[in-house]
């Protein structure tokens, strides 16, 4: 998607970086441990891997994100990884060993040694692949009902063996250089994937972040493994302590006790991010938080939503709270997941009716930031469409964020949106 032309909200949504749709997520075939096996073994099935939440990647590579495939030659051309996973006994092992666990919920699944599988989903005809082209392998389960290619995420830091395997096999088989392979901790590296790229490190990375952060229940403290291929977590305290009044098992941890429990589930912490302008959209509110002063980069006013609020009155607090400006109207236009570790950030646009006083800054509340100002449309319209010397209209070298964020995207469609209502 060019960043330079007049951007639709749908346009946005559609390839909003971290959140494109690659794949179909088919969560209800996650504990169906007989479709899981039959994925993970199949030829075609595409592999992630990450060490402590940090994903594999060859630098050199136009497609930095490495793809490993369970069979051989799947993949063809240059920057490809073509040895199949299959050709590796530790892998064979570690894989054999974990669907029989994974199958029967073993405490084995924690253990040193044992990577971390999440089950992505399937690459399938509902996100544009051809199912039916002779040229691609597909898994076919249930006689054709669920067709496609099967994606999982892989965690390699307590298998440290195994992580040196499959290292060695891309360097020695693709001829990569040892300086050239590694696991990235540089946001330059998650912000310079293709939109595919970035999405599958983002679902990736948010899961088994949350399976790396959750290693205890909540309810009595006792282990917990990760079922449903990375899922959900079970805790793995099953002492029962008596019954209950309908004649069912009651267990010492209360987790146990209840049907749903929160805490089995992955957690996502919703975040409002608003672009901020007037009832006129001549003027734009951007501020500059004190942990950007040293970049100079202004930006939307974002904040953690509390308990009990609507998307609505978080976005007017956390406005009022950063800038001291009261804000009438509030639209929700866009959503990003924001993998760092596992935040959704809902993207909104406000309006304020200037009357002498709603749009008055006030930085004395919760002394978050250190700068905000009202900046006038054209004057933005200049950061989102630079010229290649523009020291003259912006002397103070104002940055804003860059455009794989949905600040960006949320300027940049005011500025979009203040153009078309002139032409």
């Amino acid at each position: 998607m060019s960043h330079n032309h007049l951007t639709t909200v749908n346009e946005l949504q559609n390839e909003m970086y971290f959140g494109k749709e690659v794949i179909n997520r088919v969560s209800f075939l996650r504990e169906d441990s007989k479709f899981i096996g039959k994925a993970i073994t199949h030829p075609s099935a595409r592999f992630v891997f990450f060490n402590k939440t940090d994903p594999l990647i060859v630098k050199s590579w136009t497609n930095k994100l490495v793809l490993m495939t369970s069979g051989n030659d799947i993949f063809k051309g240059p920057e490809k990884v073509t040895q199949g996973l299959t050709n590796l006994a530790s892998w064979k092992s570690a894989i054999t060993k974990w669907v029989k666990d994974n199958e029967e919920h073993h405490h084995a699944l924690r253990e040193q040694e044992q990577p971390t599988i999440l089950f992505l989903g399937l690459e399938d005809a509902s996100v544009g692949l051809d199912v039916n082209s002779a040229d691609i392998q597909v898994l076919d389960y249930k006689d054709g009902r669920y067709k496609g290619i099967p994606y999982f995420a892989v965690d390699l830091t307590a298998s440290p063996t195994l992580e040196k395997d499959i290292l060695q096999s891309i360097k020695t088989n693709e001829n990569v250089d040892e300086e050239e392979i590694f696991f990235t901790t540089s946001r330059k590296h998650y912000l310079g994937f293709s939109n595919i790229e970035a999405a599958l490190f983002s679902h990736g990375k948010m899961f088994l972040d949350w399976l790396d952060r959750n290693r205890f229940c909540p309810g009595c403290g006792s282990k917990v493994i990760p079922i449903h291929s990375g899922g959900k977590l079970k805790c793995t305290n099953t002492t029962i302590v008596g019954k209950t009044e309908s004649g069912r098992d009651k267990y010492e941890c209360p987790v146990q006790n209840v049907s749903v429990s929160n805490v089995s589930f992955p957690r996502t912490d919703a975040v409002v991010i608003t672009a901020i302008t007037n009832t006129e959209r001549t003027k734009v509110l951007l501020s500059l938080n004190r942990r950007h002063r040293l970049s100079n980069m202004y930006s939307c006013t974002s904040g953690f939503m509390e308990p009990s609020e609507t998307v609505e009155v978080a976005t007017k607090r956390e406005i009022w709270e950063e800038t001291g400006v009261a804000c009438s109207k509030i639209d929700i236009v866009m959503t990003q997941p924001w993998p760092f570790p596992g935040n959704l950030m809902i993207g909104c646009l406000a309006e304020v009716e200037f009357d002498g006083v709603n749009e008055i800054i006030d930085l004395d509340h919760d002394k978050e930031l250190e700068d905000a100002r009202w900046f006038d449309m054209s004057f933005v319209k200049s950061l989102v469409y630079p010229e290649k010397n523009n020291t003259e209209t912006n002397p103070e070298g104002i940055l804003i964020p860059m455009p794989e964020s949905i600040a960006y995207s949320l300027i940049k469609l005011i500025v979009d949106q203040s153009s078309n209502s002139k032409l």
